[in-house]
This record gives structure tokens, C-alpha cells and sequence, in this order.
């Protein structure tokens, strides 16, 4: 009876433990479509830092408030703080700093808000222009934008990304335009 009892536990077992059909793993470029600079006062853009869950490639969403989980097969291609600086130095960037400003951005939270269908891409910024030269922070702002997800999956919370995306990078273009001028005494 033993016998018989272990031959059928371990049969159970290993059926669970054949792998069976599962979703391809998925990777997407988080990209506002920033091709060009623009005109303005160009600073120079230190790296983009991330609150420390979203320091991953891994796509985070949320069924309800306060928490947040990853989806299981789909990833960005490089963690999002990545592509936000090198989309930020793209527009802002362009030629000498003026006055040797520099921009220090941190990708406070980017995650599908999946709590009602289709959901929502939400991404917050917050950025800081700093004189290097004083040390000290001129101006500081938290930016944030809200997109409906194309679909209620992963690759429409994407596609909401990376319109909520250009539309933060033009709101930090023109709050850097403003706090860069220099100030009349």
C-alpha cells in the first residue's frame, strides 16, 4: 500500500512539474518620439535616478491603491530610467549649458493604474535645476502625467507610457525654458 501510495504522489508531482505551453516573454522601448532638439536653454541632463522599485526592467501595474505588482512575461528593454535620461539629453542637451546649468530628474513612479479596464499609464518625474557652481537647487518640480492604456494588457499600458512620456518630457522642456532665463535683480 505504501508502495502504491508513493508511485502515485510522485506521478502526481512530476505532472506538475512538466512544463507546459506559457506566454513568450515580451520586451518594449519606452520612447516619446523625441527626434530632435529644440531650441532653448540647453543644461546639461545628469542621469535620471528611480525610486527603487521601479529601478528594474520589469513593467509594473496596479489592481488596487496603494499597491503594485509586475506583469509576469513583459519587461522593458532597459530600465525606463535609462531611456528617460537619454530621451531628456536628446531634447534638452543640445549644445553649451547655459550658465553650466544641469538637470537632475528622478522617475518617482511609473506604473498601468489597471484598477478599471483599460486603465491608465501614470508616470511621475520629479526634476530639480541645479547651479553646480553654488551647489545649490535653483528650482524643483514633481511633473506627472496620466494616459489612457491603449488596452488592458501590458502593450496598451506601453503605448500610454510613451504618450505620457513625450507630454512630461515637453512639460520639463518648458518649465526649463522658464527657470532657466536669467532672473532680473
Amino acid at each position: 500500500m505504501k508502495a502504491v501510495l508513493g508511485i502515485l504522489l510522485a506521478t502526481i508531482l512530476a505532472a506538475c512539474a512538466v512544463p507546459g505551453p506559457r506566454e513568450p516573454d515580451r520586451y518594449f522601448i519606452l520612447d516619446a518620439g523625441i527626434t530632435a532638439p529644440r531650441s532653448g536653454a540647453p543644461v546639461v541632463v545628469a542621469p535620471t535616478t528611480a525610486a527603487g522599485f521601479y529601478d528594474t526592467q520589469d513593467i509594473a501595474y496596479s489592481r488596487a491603491p496603494g499597491t503594485r505588482e509586475y506583469y509576469r512575461f513583459n519587461r522593458w528593454t532597459e530600465r525606463p530610467q535609462r531611456s528617460i535620461h537619454a530621451q531628456l539629453a536628446a531634447r534638452l542637451g543640445g549644445g553649451p549649458a547655459r550658465d553650466g546649468l544641469r538637470l537632475d530628474t528622478n522617475l518617482d513612479e511609473i506604473y498601468h493604474d489597471a484598477s478599471e479596464q483599460p486603465g491608465t499609464a501614470r508616470i511621475a518625474i520629479t526634476a530639480e535645476l541645479v547651479d553646480p557652481a553654488g551647489r545649490t537647487v535653483l528650482a524643483r518640480r514633481t511633473f506627472s502625467r496620466s494616459v489612457p492604456a491603449a488596452s488592458y494588457d501590458a502593450p496598451g499600458a506601453v503605448h500610454g507610457f510613451n504618450r505620457a512620456l513625450a507630454a512630461l518630457i515637453g512639460d520639463i522642456e518648458a518649465w526649463v525654458a522658464v527657470e532657466a532665463r536669467p532672473k532680473a535683480r
